[in-house]
């Protein structure tokens, strides 16, 4: 699904530019992050640790990921805070599976927290969610220019309009040769039956 039929099906509106916008917000990937692979690569580039405790059979989790929650929390609006603390327990779920960066709801505030926290002392930088968008293909849309969705869109809309005039040729065809078969029919009440589907 190209970028122009992504935003049809999202139902997105305004003009190429803003459109093209709107899906650079999704933080869309090519396919779902398996969550192995996402803890695995976490831990190699120190964003999220998780320590097992013994002692007190307990665990604790460190990393860049940690300190970016612990500055939302502790500065961050209601929103920020319950979307950063929605993912974490997501990600960190034992019956969770996968991280679904091909829905929406879930890929746009990763996207979100990668452009406004990315990079900053002690949390992850852009590098880092980067390389987590990579386990699902990249990030779709990020480079998307308006041109390119541009051409796109008219490209799906001259194959829409070849379609519809090969609906109306069919239907005129059609039309045509049922009159034809008529014992009554003339040129005349065959063009028109064609004439008429052409148009209907």
């Amino acid at each position: 699904m190209n970028a122009y039929e992504k935003a049809q099906q999202l139902g997105m509106t305004g003009n190429d530019a803003s459109i093209t916008t709107q899906l650079q917000a999704t933080g869309l990937t090519q396919s779902k992050i398996d969550l192995g692979s996402l803890l695995f690569v976490m831990n190699e580039r120190n964003m999220l640790t998780r320590l097992v405790r013994p002692a007190d059979t307990g665990e604790k989790w460190s990393g860049t990921v940690v300190n970016m929650i612990l500055f939302v929390n502790a500065n961050g609006t209601d929103d920020q805070k319950y979307a950063i603390n929605k993912w974490f327990s997501h990600i960190t779920g034992d019956r969770n599976s996968y991280f679904d960066t091909t829905d929406v709801s879930v890929s746009a505030p990763f996207w979100t927290m990668r452009n406004m926290f990315g990079g900053q002392q002690t949390m992850p930088s852009v590098a880092d969610f980067d390389t987590v968008a990579a386990l699902g293909g990249g990030w779709l849309y990020a480079t998307l220019t308006e041109p390119q969705y541009a051409a796109q869109k008219a490209a799906a809309e001259k194959e829409a309009a070849v379609a519809a005039v090969v609906v109306k040729c069919n239907a005129s065809r059609e039309a045509a040769e049922a009159e034809a078969r008529l014992a009554e029919s003339t040129p005349t009440t065959i063009a028109a039956a064609a004439e008429t589907a052409w148009g209907a």
